[in-house]
């Protein structure tokens, strides 16, 4: 099992948590989405990451608070760690910033054009308008292309992932050029609009998260409770959204 988009950072002990879900056959990509959050990856061990990945960005939620030291070093991660995505990173119409040309948009095509010019897989937030992230994303061209040197072969192809998705089909088509991968949250089979585009998606293109951060535990009633539970708690919720494109 495959958890596409997970905040282990935030959640409790994350150390032994990321431990558990291996050892239960769980792995993972681990979403850091702020600066505290690199932090605390960088400090577990790469062994824990074995058979998982990981992914630095900036959430549109958190631009108005990220200083040029904190790109600067977000840079760097992603340069010290080659099979790192970017992400999640994007648009959202809650906070302050989601007009046409402001900083939300202009943090959205800084990290763009990061994970076009590094070839890396980019994770999409997207809490307002699709269209308009389509469009910055072929503005920006990504996925792009880029040639192997070494072995005068094109390198793998990247993919957008469209996280937590809750589009139409009309986004399902026109997502097609991107290389996309759709990941499915159980809220995506809330909208009447998305559940009904699920079905067009190619199956190859689809993946499955539970998106679980601090408010996991609480929602779930798992506040207090140990990281074997917690653990459960995620593989169960996984695979009942697994169960419901079977």
């Amino acid at each position: 099992m495959y958890d596409f988009h997970l905040h282990l950072a935030r959640l409790p002990q994350p150390t032994t948590l990321a431990r558990t879900l291996s050892e239960r056959g769980l792995h993972f990509n681990a979403i850091a989405c702020e600066p505290y959050e690199w932090e605390i990856l960088q400090k577990m061990s790469a062994s824990l990451f074995e058979g998982s990945t990981r992914s630095y960005g900036i959430h549109p939620m958190a631009i108005a608070d990220v200083t040029e030291a904190d790109w600067e070093r977000l840079e760097s991660l992603l340069d010290n760690y080659p099979d790192a995505n970017v992400g999640e990173c994007g648009l959202d119409k809650r906070y302050d910033g989601y007009a046409e040309g402001g900083i939300q948009e202009q943090a959205f095509r800084r990290q763009v054009e990061l994970a076009r010019n590094l070839h890396r897989d980019l994770h999409i937030h997207c809490v307002g308008d699709y269209g308009r992230v389509i469009k910055i994303l072929e503005e920006c061209g990504y996925p792009g292309k880029k040639s192997n040197i070494k072995s005068r072969q094109r390198a793998p192809k990247i993919h957008v992932t469209f996280h937590r998705f809750g589009g139409d089909i009309s986004i399902v088509k026109a997502a097609q050029e991107l290389n996309p991968i759709f990941s499915l949250h159980l809220d995506s089979f809330h909208k009447k609009s998305t559940l009904a585009a699920i079905p067009q998606i190619p199956a190859e293109q689809i993946r499955f998260e539970t998106d679980a951060d601090e408010t996991f535990c609480t929602a779930n009633l798992l506040k207090n409770e140990s990281v074997d539970k917690i653990a459960k708690a995620l593989i169960e919720q996984l695979k009942e959204t697994e169960q419901l494109v079977r």
